[in-house]
C-alpha cells in the first residue's frame, strides 16, 4: 500500500513564509574582546544617532552628566573622574560652553586658571532630554533578561571597567 504524502510548501494562495537570514555574527564562540569592542562601538554609535539633535557627543553628554551631578567640578576633576586627559576634557568643555550649555560657577573666587564649572538652564534641558533617551535605550538593551543575569552582567561589566584582573571572578554561578 503506497502511502500519500501531505503536499509540500502552502496549500493556499499565500506566498511561502521566509525564515529570517542568521546575521553574520562572530556569536557566543567569538573573541570576548572584539565582541566587547564591536558592541561598545554599536551602542556609541546608537547613543550618537539618539542625541545628534540636542547638539551634543556621548562624551559631552556624560561631561554635562558629571557637572549636573557635581555643581563647581573643575575641568581637572572632571579628567580624571572620567578618565581622560585634561587636554580632551578642555576641548569638551570648551565646545560645550561655545554651545552655551556650560558656564563658570558664579562667584567663584580662584587664584588658579581653573574655574569651577556649572551648567547653564540650556545645558539642563540637554541633559535632562539626552538622559531620557540614553536611559529607554538602555532599557531596551536590558528587555528580556532575568533580573539575576542582569545582575550578573552588570556586576561583570563594572568589574572589566574597574580594571579588575578577573573580572569573571565577580560572577556568582548560582546567578546565572
Amino acid at each position: 500500500m503506497a502511502k500519500t504524502r501531505a503536499p509540500e510548501g502552502p496549500t493556499t494562495n499565500e506566498p511561502p513564509k521566509r525564515r529570517p537570514k542568521p546575521l553574520d555574527l562572530p556569536g557566543e564562540n567569538g573573541d570576548i574582546v572584539s565582541l566587547l569592542r564591536q558592541a561598545a562601538a554599536a551602542r556609541r554609535l546608537a547613543e550618537e544617532r539618539l542625541i545628534a539633535d540636542l547638539g551634543v557627543t556621548p562624551p559631552q553628554l556624560a561631561a554635562l552628566a558629571s557637572i549636573g551631578a557635581q555643581p563647581g567640578l573643575l575641568a581637572a576633576d572632571l579628567a580624571r573622574k572620567a578618565k581622560l586627559t585634561p587636554q580632551t576634557v578642555s576641548l569638551i568643555v570648551a565646545n560645550l560652553r561655545r554651545a552655551g550649555f556650560l558656564r563658570a560657577e558664579e562667584g567663584a573666587a580662584s587664584a588658579s586658571r581653573a574655574r569651577p564649572l556649572a551648567l547653564t538652564p540650556q545645558g539642563e534641558k540637554v541633559l535632562r532630554l539626552g538622559r531620557e533617551r540614553t536611559q529607554a535605550a538602555s532599557a531596551k538593551l536590558v528587555e528580556g533578561l532575568r533580573p539575576k543575569r542582569e545582575k550578573a552582567l552588570r556586576r561583570w561589566l563594572a568589574a572589566i571597567a574597574a580594571g579588575l584582573p578577573q573580572p569573571g571572578a565577580a560572577l556568582e554561578t548560582d546567578e546565572l
